[in-house]
């Protein structure tokens, strides 16, 4: 069964497009196929592999305004179980008009849907920010992945994000669950790392990931050479702990806790 997956946080700098690109990498070392949607207006998921305007042919922006097909919008990525929907970085106006056009709130589920039976996971990577593409998004997803680092400003914003979940499942998408919460960047030596984590086991003890991504100088080197970190470094920690969240989604996590949202 076809599963969207949104990784979103309204907070920059916390590893979501390090994770939605990393963690389609992951899904295909087990064999599972993956495409990746990328609808920040900033293009981060598209230009971390290697894409940009002289090699993109047609991107999301071209699907929501019906001039292409999802279908005519699909990338590879080398990876033969890796697909991607990638995103121009738009111009000024291109944004305006992406932001006019997510005010369909349904567009992005009623094209993404349909065409995604062919793959075991779809990964969205959202914008830093909850209006726009982001709520169409949650609106199209299964579930949500909510990636922090230590600090009290990421707490405050997963306390923001998991409001907004609520409303659309009240308002739109029934379905909708978060599938976890993911701590980045993480040190585990440090007074932060541990006092964010253990707030964050007790607000919310069911939701949060068993694995953690561990702080790495390798990530940014991966992203230099615009390869994720499981391609660029295959054995490296941060590279297994994403095979482990790989894993951990895989087992069909129970979720619980979610219907109380």
């Amino acid at each position: 069964m076809s599963r969207i997956i949104a990784v979103a946080i309204p907070k920059g700098g916390v590893g979501k497009t390090t994770t939605a690109v990393n963690l389609a990498f992951a899904f295909a070392a087990s064999n599972k196929k993956c495409l990746l949607v990328d609808v920040d207006p900033a293009g981060s998921c598209s230009s971390s592999l290697g894409f940009n305007c002289e090699n993109i042919n047609g991107d999301i922006f071209n699907v929501l305004g019906f001039s292409k097909s999802i279908r005519q919008v699909i990338h590879k990525t080398g990876n033969p179980l890796v697909d991607l929907i990638p995103l121009n970085n738009l111009t000024y106006e291109d944004e305006v008009r992406l932001t006019r056009l997510s005010k369909n709130e349904q567009l992005l589920s009623n094209v993404l849907r349909p065409e995604v039976i062919n793959y075991d996971y779809t990964i969205v990577d959202c914008p830093p920010y909850l209006i726009g593409t982001t709520t169409s998004t949650l609106i199209a997803a299964d579930s949500v992945i909510i990636p922090i680092t230590a600090g009290q400003f990421a707490l405050s914003a997963i306390d923001k994000v998991i409001d907004h979940i609520h409303t659309i499942k009240r308002m739109y998408n029934y379905r909708l669950k978060v599938e976890g919460i993911l701590l980045t960047s993480y040190e585990y030596n440090t007074k932060a790392s541990f006092k964010t984590k253990k707030e964050l086991f007790e607000k919310y003890p069911d939701l949060v990931f068993r694995t953690s991504i561990p702080k790495s100088t390798k990530v940014n080197e991966a992203s230099f050479l615009r390869q994720p970190i499981i391609v660029f470094d295959p054995e490296c920690k941060v590279s297994v702990a994403y095979k482990n969240l790989a894993r951990e989604i895989m087992t069909d996590r129970l979720l619980i806790g979610n219907d109380c949202f």
